[in-house]
């Protein structure tokens, strides 16, 4: 089972730790020089990157279930 999961395109910790790092990366760009999103507090930052981790995960993921070139 463990390993069905880990071959899986569903679940990636590698998926996630990239969308993680580039995330953080654009909002803390965002947040230091162009304020598009305004973020004012730690929790404010925090949210953003989480709810903007996820939805890259999310569509990075999608894209993985479709991707038929590895098979």
């Amino acid at each position: 089972m463990r390993d069905a999961l880990r071959s899986s395109p569903l679940f990636s910790g590698r998926r996630l730790l990239v969308c993680f790092v580039v995330t953080l990366v654009v909002v803390t760009t965002d947040a230091l020089f162009f304020h598009v999103q305004a973020v004012r507090t730690a929790a404010e930052f925090a949210t953003e990157v989480t709810i903007h981790t996820l939805g890259f995960y999310g569509g990075y993921t999608i894209v993985a279930l479709f991707n038929r070139s590895g098979t």
